[in-house]
């Protein structure tokens, strides 16, 4: 059973968590019949689903054949090009009218009114609990992932967008703000490094490194010309006289 069981339908653990559901319901009007079934939680419920499946749909009707594409490149240990399945779509973008310019993930704001609002219409404290938290942290992963690829696909297009549109799903701009100042902490740390090579590969072909142009080494040893004596920085000298020359 994994966490992203309970968004998929096509994994084993989905059925299992309506079994659940239903294995409590049942117990709990059992033994609990007069507190079990409240009509106005049922009818939040269901409300809470109609409007999710109503996000989805709108979602993946705004978004078109980018709803479900997925850029993947053949892994390495694919051999034959036939042999890997793919939801390659041509003329990708970044769908940003509708729905997506005020979330840019409608569809996981859905699912999740879907599944709690299951919960809720079946008056289900326990599965409540466990499908709210099993449910966000399963979408919280899928979006970093979609975020990581849309953004290596895109780049500043895509950054450009998460800034300016929110999530609306409890706790996920923190997460998703902090995932993206990585990436860019990590490019632009690959494109200083990136440049600090060319550099140095530079000034080692211009001759900069020659004997002429290097210092002797005692020219490069830290020297206590002009520290005031009797200073605390002149005195570091007699306690910890390895630091300093």
């Amino acid at each position: 059973i994994t966490s992203c069981s309970l968004f998929f339908p096509m994994y084993p653990a989905f059925n299992v968590s309506l079994v659940v559901s239903c294995m409590e319901l049942f117990a709990e009007w059992w033994y609990f019949e007069e507190y079990k079934i409240w009509k106005s939680a049922a009818l939040v419920g269901c409300v809470m689903m109609f409007f999710g499946q109503a996000l989805i749909y709108y979602s993946a009707r705004t978004a078109g054949r980018n709803y479900w594409a997925s850029c993947r490149e053949m892994p390495e240990e694919e051999e034959k090009l036939e042999d890997f399945v793919g939801l390659e779509v041509p003329d990708r973008r970044i769908v940003q009218e509708g729905l997506y310019r005020w979330e840019r993930h409608p569809s996981y704001v859905g699912a999740l009114l879907i599944g709690v609002g299951s919960q809720i219409a079946l008056c289900n404290p326990i599965m409540l609990a466990l499908v709210s938290f099993v449910l966000w942290a399963s979408l919280l992963y899928v979006a970093l992932e979609e975020e990581q690829e849309l953004y290596d696909e895109f780049k500043g297009g895509y950054a450009n967008y998460a800034t300016l549109t929110p999530c609306w799903i409890p706790l996920f701009n923190g997460f998703l703000q902090g995932a993206a100042f990585t990436r860019e902490m990590a490019d632009a740390a690959d494109e200083i490094a990136a440049t600090l090579e060319d550099d140095l590969a530079n000034e080692e072909d211009e001759g900069y490194y020659d004997d002429e142009n290097c210092e002797s080494d005692n020219e490069l040893l830290p020297s206590w010309d002009g520290v005031k004596k009797g200073g605390a920085v002149w005195n570091r000298q007699f306690r910890e006289p390895w630091m300093l020359g």
